[in-house]
Parts: C-alpha cells; structure tokens; sequence
C-alpha cells in the first residue's frame, strides 16, 4: 500500500510513469545483432534509438543485454530481461507479452541485377529459378513452394555474400529485407547494380516486446512514436542507416 501511494504522488506531481525501484530497461540487442535494426556492439541501430529517445524521456536508463535468441522468451518469463525488438508473429505465446506500436515494417524484398530486367509481382514469377536467401529464414508466402521445388532455395548465412553473388553475376536472384540489403550496400560500398522490387516477398510489423508490468511504459511510447512518426524525427532516425 505504502508504495501504491508512492507512486500516486510521483505520478500526479511529475505526470510520469512510476516503476518502484527500477529505473532501467534491460533490452535484448542479442549476441549477433540485426544490423540495421539492433546493433550489438556498440548497443546501436534503429529499434535501439528508438527506445532509447523515449526512456530518457520517461527518465528511464537501457541497458544493453546479449542474450540468444532462443532464450528470450525464458528470460523475459523469469523477469531478468525488459524488452526485445522483434514481431508479435515471431513470439511464442505472444498473448504472454505487451507489444509496442509497429515501429516500422520489415519487409523481405526481391534484389536482382538491375542489367536482369526481372520484375517481381508474384511468387509464380519465381517459379523454376533458385533464389538465394538467408539461412534459417523462412518466408510465409514462399513456404509450400520451396517444399514442392517450384521454387529451389541457395541457402547463405550472409546477405552480403548473396549481395557480392549478385553483383558479380554468379546469383540471379535474392531474397533479402530491404533495410538490410540497403545498409549493407551503402557500409560495403557496392557499386550500384542492384534493382529491389516494390513489392514485398513477406512483411512484418516490426515492434518492441517488453513483459506486462511495462505496459505503461509502453502507453507512452506509443504516444511518443505517433509523434515522431508525424513530425518526421522517426524518418531522420532511418536515414542514419541507408
């Protein structure tokens, strides 16, 4: 009782939010990274800066944790991690979880040779051709077709490499999430060759998840990031990265 009241009155004097002792999100940056959505090392990239501009408006620290993927549904259930960037779709039992507002989409596109002439507007245009994607991803609207081989698969554990096959010939075709494939071209400097399709192979609301006593947090970044959608700030945030 003592600290309910605690937190009344710090809410009514400073209009902010009241999480007892804590002071600090523990968000998840993971030993790898997603560049350029969470860097590792340093703790970094868009869904980073994003909840970094929004706690230390709420008067709240990161703390940058590395933890496996598939561990983090363990830690986040055992309260000893705050958050992770990722999708409801992509959660186990996300009902277990509070979510953000979608940040921005990940949205896995077609890059090809722009000297190919190849325009991507269905999964049937990709039929009988091997198309290089990223190892261990799987890809919703392409699913039964790489099952049933009308479409075959060349697996890679890099982007890069499928962006350096591209270019130099050896690849017609790759499946790659554009905002990585753009950072990657830009960091390496790759000569531009590339053409990337408008339309999207899968796209994904791509949100913060955070355990539920966070959830008023989390109503006040979902405010802050209508705003910085509005105002253009969140879009100066993604030009660091393309």
């Amino acid at each position: 009782m003592r600290n309910y009241w605690l937190c009344l009155i710090v809410l009514l004097l400073n209009q902010g939010l009241c999480y007892g002792q804590e002071n600090a999100i523990r968000f998840n940056v993971t030993p790898m990274g997603f560049p350029p959505f969470v860097f590792s090392s340093p703790p970094s990239g868009i869904m980073y800066d994003v909840l970094i501009h929004v706690a230390q408006q709420q008067g709240l620290s990161v703390i940058a944790h590395r933890v496996a993927e598939d561990r983090v549904a363990v830690l986040l259930d055992n309260q000893k991690l705050d958050a992770h960037a990722s999708a409801i779709e992509w959660m186990p039992t996300p009902q277990k979880y509070a979510f953000t507002d979608p940040i921005l989409q990940v949205r896995d596109v077609v890059f090809s040779r722009k000297d190919a002439g190849f325009d991507y507007s269905s999964p049937t245009d990709l039929f009988g051709r091997s198309i290089g994607v990223r190892t261990g991803y799987s890809y919703q609207s392409l699913t039964e077709h790489f099952a049933s081989g009308a479409i075959h698969r060349t697996d890679s554990n890099s982007e890069l490499y499928l962006l350096q096959l591209l270019a130099r010939g050896r690849l017609g075709i790759a499946i790659i999430t554009e905002h990585v494939g753009l950072w990657l071209i830009r960091e390496n400097n790759l000569k531009p060759v590339y053409s990337i399709s408008k339309k999207a192979i899968d796209t994904t609301d791509y949100r913060i998840v955070m355990t539920k006593k966070w959830q008023p947090f989390i109503n006040a970044f979902n405010k802050e990031l209508a705003l910085i959608k509005s105002n253009g700030k969140l879009k100066k945030m993604l030009s660091k990265y393309r």
